[in-house]
């Protein structure tokens, strides 16, 4: 009978540690690494045309925070919500969200309505061609298991990040870059998303 209540009660520790860490890691993620992630795609976007500012990275947290950590958190949580379904869909709608952060590093002042419905549109008909592109990388990723991270660090991680910003810039612009098959009428003129250089 003692053993049951020992073990019923290091269960119940277990249930409460997991329940702190897995709240202490949502607040991180949320507060913390999404802006971050949103700065890495500034500089990213940036560093297609200029050189890019290590200050970039920080934009996520210096230009409309609560925005950006609000949109970002209902990304996750709708990418999260999705899989619980079916595998399948979770993925789709990852793509579908993708561009997320990239529209948030190009204008914070866009609502999270405005950067779901953008995403949805520049992505619509190009989740495939995505998905695919992130297929070619996998060398690249077997490469870096086998090098343990390092190879990620210092080389696959900026050049898939770099690729995807490429890609943010060939779907928002149809430019020459989008020659690729990455293209879709656009009006870079008219979209009220965009924001000048600040």
């Amino acid at each position: 009978m003692g053993g049951m209540v020992a073990a019923a009660i290091a269960i119940g520790i277990f249930i409460v540690v997991f329940l702190v860490i897995f709240v202490l890691i949502l607040l991180v993620d949320v507060f913390i690494i999404n802006p971050f992630e949103v700065g890495c795609r500034r500089f990213f976007i940036r560093n297609l045309n200029e050189p890019a500012q290590i200050g970039n990275i920080g934009y996520g947290f210096d230009n409309n925070y609560r925005n950006v950590a609000k949109t970002m958190f209902f990304r996750d949580l709708f990418t999260v919500l999705w899989s619980l379904l079916f595998i399948i869909p979770g993925i789709v709608k990852a793509y579908e969200y993708m561009m997320i952060p990239y529209l948030l590093a190009d204008n914070p002042q866009m609502t999270k309505e405005q950067a779901f419905a953008e995403s949805k549109r520049m992505m619509q008909g190009q989740k495939w061609k995505a998905f695919v592109l992130d297929l070619s990388f996998i060398g690249w990723y077997i490469l870096s298991g086998l090098t343990l991270g390092i190879l990620a660090v210092f080389y696959v991680s900026p050049y898939v990040n770099a690729t995807h910003a490429a890609l943010y810039e060939a779907l928002c612009y149809a430019n020459p870059a989008g020659s690729n098959g990455f293209t879709q009428q656009a009006d870079p003129v008219n979209s009220p998303f965009r924001q000048e250089n600040v």
